[in-house]
């Protein structure tokens, strides 16, 4: 067996080339399952331990009216309710500097920094600020570029600004990032709230824990919690929901994640194939090396052994490189999506779980895929090994596909193309598996290039149904003639409308109905303007004959089996409880964390219901230019003509149409780029094997260059016959490649679109990615085709003629 064993390591190291190449081949796949599933793995652990460690609240409501210590120790006595902690996180205005516009952002305040309940923030650096310092949010001063001993203007309750100096850097565990297009954030103390109208002692947010956890009862809680506050007149705006085990951006992950885990047991699959080809090649170059060991003694176990343990070899040299490098991009992968997130991951670790992949992929895999051609090369008899010359018992030239390329060869092709394209078809079983390669990797490229299309696709599709060019949302409820003739009185605004929107309590029989979002909003629009259509899935959408009408949501409708015709209650607290039939089903496409579930119902109705006549909420407007720039003047010029007026704006919601465009893409932008990556990945092992296969076609076909050059065959034309059967393979897996790809996107797309937007996405095939990856294709083919052909050329006559 020593004999065998040093033969094995004679032969690897004799073709380094091809050793590297498998090498290389198969790390590539194990590389990309370390990385990807060890990045999963981490990130995900990650966001859970992160969030549980921050005791996180199970509501968190915000209310319209001041809430106090008082009333918080009474709803803390309600069965179920472990206790109740009271916060503030409101709107304000800043700059940077005295001549600057002012700018929308947020402000937080804590009773006490010192002694925190749920949701707790933690300091970074610096102190808790003080009546006359700010602390900053930490993702804010780095996208902001807001340094600690920075002062920053605050509009005060007077409209005149105050400059406050920057004193400690603060990290809050549910923050939107600012690069997401979130407002910078910044902490007062409760006395440094005073200056912003709101006493000490009075807050706007609650939190709270009920007992036992579970959402269904988190939602039972608040309904109660919003019942006992509307009998102190107290009014609830949104409510959010979290599940203590299980971070809130998980959400936004899953779709990418499942994605990135296809492209990865893809690449797999592609880097192996390598491995079945290199074996096959080897099996037919030494078949007459199999005879002579088997003449003079060598079992069939002893060959199986022989090759297998030089597959065990390229997988162990092939996991010494991947292991550590996927590791390595797993932890920075993980770290860059945790840092979006506001989540610390300094220490380096490895996921248990990755590796062990890792190991599989890298050792029983290529050993599963070589197993059949080493079996069928340990099984031939020593008479028909030793009678072999090495170059295979094809039977090629009989074949009705060999037949015809002869054909066309003698009437439109010269000698080395016909040569050439004879030669792809050789081999027709290493042809099958070097097309699989490309024909995934290009499949690939594809799908995840109309995969991005069909989500900006449909994105940008929900919002040219707005028939708005901006929308302003105030804190307060407003007199609506007085909001619409300010906002006609601006330069630029084609036409103004307000709605009326209020938090409601969805109740079906009696039963508090599972909230969607941030709770449900009862949204009046007038019916008799075109503002706003959202898709409709069932049933019909609002008319002016409707009274008492709705349409829903269809994740409300499925959540809680509510159907067309059905009859519902809204619970809106201090406004009282009305009954309404469900018209129609609607798609939300897309909601940024937090947005309330909206219910349409005609404005007429909804007036009658509420008895908030001549007060809306929401004012839309439409603009006599749709230049995004000049769209965002307007409503920076319409929200200083209300905040001037102390008609306080929300920074929730109040947006221009493509300012909200821009994000939804925008949040998307992260998946893209990464299956982007993936997809370069993907390409790049497609030409591994695409080199793989010419190369091992270079050493069987030693004899037929001889003979070429015997006769005076010169390098060029040697170069260009490999050049173009590397072409013809490319070529060919790119026609059967598009097809493949427009008829498996479309699931993938739809199953992306329930995992990231709980709805089939308005599929898009990307035709000018068919026409990218066809010249990448191509450039691959000539790549990996010019080392093989470089070597070929090297070859000289006696070499060649003595080869066997």
């Amino acid at each position: 067996m020593t004999v065998l064993w040093n033969k094995l390591w004679h032969d690897l190291w004799e073709r380094k080339s091809r050793t590297i190449l498998v090498i290389m081949s198969v790390a590539a796949g194990v590389f990309c399952v370390g990385a990807i599933f060890g990045m999963n793995d981490q990130l995900y652990n990650q966001m859970d331990i992160s969030h549980s460690s921050t005791y996180p609240s199970h509501i968190n409501m915000f209310t319209f009216q001041e809430v106090d210590q008082n009333i918080a120790d009474q709803l803390s006595k309600i069965d179920g309710i472990l206790s109740v902690d009271i916060t503030n996180q409101i709107g304000l205005r800043y700059k940077l500097n005295k001549e600057d516009n002012w700018q929308p952002g947020m402000v937080a305040t804590r009773p006490d920094y010192d002694d925190q309940t749920y949701d707790q923030i933690t300091l970074v650096t610096g102190d808790w600020p003080t009546k006359n310092t700010l602390g900053i949010e930490r993702t804010s001063s780095a996208h902001y570029g807001i340094e600690i001993g920075d002062k920053i203007e605050i509009e005060l309750s007077d409209g005149t600004g105050r400059s406050f100096p920057i004193n400690g850097m603060i990290r809050h565990p549910f923050v939107e990032p600012p690069s997401f297009g979130g407002d910078a954030l910044f902490f007062m103390s409760p006395q440094g709230l005073e200056r912003l109208g709101i006493p000490e002692g009075s807050y706007f947010n609650l939190k709270v824990r009920v007992s036992p956890y579970s959402r269904l009862n988190s939602e039972e809680m608040a309904f109660e919690i919003k019942d006992r506050l509307g009998k102190e007149g107290i009014s609830v705006g949104a409510t959010f929901y979290q599940n203590p085990e299980e971070h809130w951006g998980k959400m936004f992950l899953d779709g990418v994640v499942l994605v990135m885990e296809i492209l990865a047991v893809a690449s797999l699959f592609m880097s192996v194939v390598l491995v079945t080809n290199t074996m096959t090649a080897i099996i037919t170059e030494q078949t007459n090396q199999i005879g002579i060991i088997k003449a003079i003694g060598g079992k069939r176990r002893s060959i199986i052994q022989l090759y297998l343990g030089g597959v065990l070899i390229y997988g162990i040299l092939a996991l010494g490189i991947s292991l550590p490098l996927g590791a390595a991009i797993a932890f920075g992968g993980s770290q860059w999506f945790l840092n979006i997130f506001n989540i610390d991951h300094e220490i380096f670790s490895v996921s248990q779980a990755a590796a062990i992949y890792q190991i599989l992929a890298a050792l029983a895999v290529p050993i599963l895929a070589a197993l059949w051609p080493v079996l069928h090369g340990a099984s031939i008899t020593v008479r028909e090994a030793i009678a072999s010359y090495g170059l295979g018992s094809g039977h090629y030239g009989t074949g009705w596909i060999d037949k015809w390329i002869e054909q066309l060869g003698n009437q439109h092709l010269s000698p080395p193309q016909t040569l050439a394209i004879g030669n792809m078809f050789r081999r027709k079983g290493r042809l099958i598996l070097t097309q699989l390669v490309l024909i995934a990797a290009g499949t690939m490229f594809i799908m995840v290039m109309s995969l991005s299309k069909s989500l900006i696709t449909t994105v940008s599709k929900d919002m040219d149904k707005r028939g708005y060019d901006l929308r302003l949302i105030f804190v307060w409820d407003q007199k609506a003639p007085r909001v619409i003739d300010l906002a006609n009185s601006v330069s630029g605004v084609d036409h103004a409308s307000m709605w009326y929107s209020h938090a409601a309590s969805v109740l079906r029989e009696g039963q508090v109905a599972r909230d969607v979002g941030s709770a449900s909003n009862l949204v009046g629009i007038p019916v008799n303007e075109k503002m706003y259509k959202p898709t409709m899935l069932a049933g019909r959408w609002l008319n002016e004959q409707d009274g008492n009408a709705v349409v829903i949501s269809k994740e409300l409708s499925t959540d809680n089996n509510i159907s067309i015709g059905d009859t519902i209650t809204l619970d809106l607290d201090i406004l009282g409880r009305d009954k309404w039939q469900v018209v129609g089903i609607f798609q939300v496409v897309f909601r940024k964390v937090g947005d309330p579930d909206p219910l349409y119902a005609p404005l007429s109705a909804v007036y009658r219901s509420t008895k908030k006549f001549q007060y809306g909420t929401d004012l839309l407007v439409s603009t006599t230019s749709s230049n995004p720039e000049q769209v965002f003047k307007i409503k920076e010029t319409l929200q200083d003509l209300y905040e001037d007026r102390r008609m306080r704006v929300s920074v929730f919601g109040t947006n221009t149409t493509q300012e909200d465009k821009d994000y939804a893409i925008f949040q998307f932008s992260t998946v893209t780029q990464m299956l982007l990556i993936l997809a370069t990945i993907v390409a790049i092992v497609g030409g591994l094997g695409l080199m793989g296969s010419l190369s091992i076609s270079v050493v069987e076909r030693t004899r037929e260059i001889g003979v070429m050059r015997a006769i005076g065959a010169r390098s060029n034309i040697i170069i260009n016959m490999f050049v173009l059967e590397g072409l013809t393979q490319g070529i060919f897996s790119w026609l059967l490649s598009v097809p493949i790809a427009y008829i498996i996107s479309q699931p993938i797309s739809r199953q992306l679109g329930q995992v990231m937007l709980k709805m089939d996405l308005d599929f898009y095939f990307n035709w000018s990615a068919s026409l990218i990856w066809l010249g990448i294709v191509i450039i691959l083919a000539v790549l990996a085709s010019l080392w093989p052909a470089q070597t070929a050329t090297k070859i000289s006559v006696r070499e060649s003629l003595s080869y066997a």
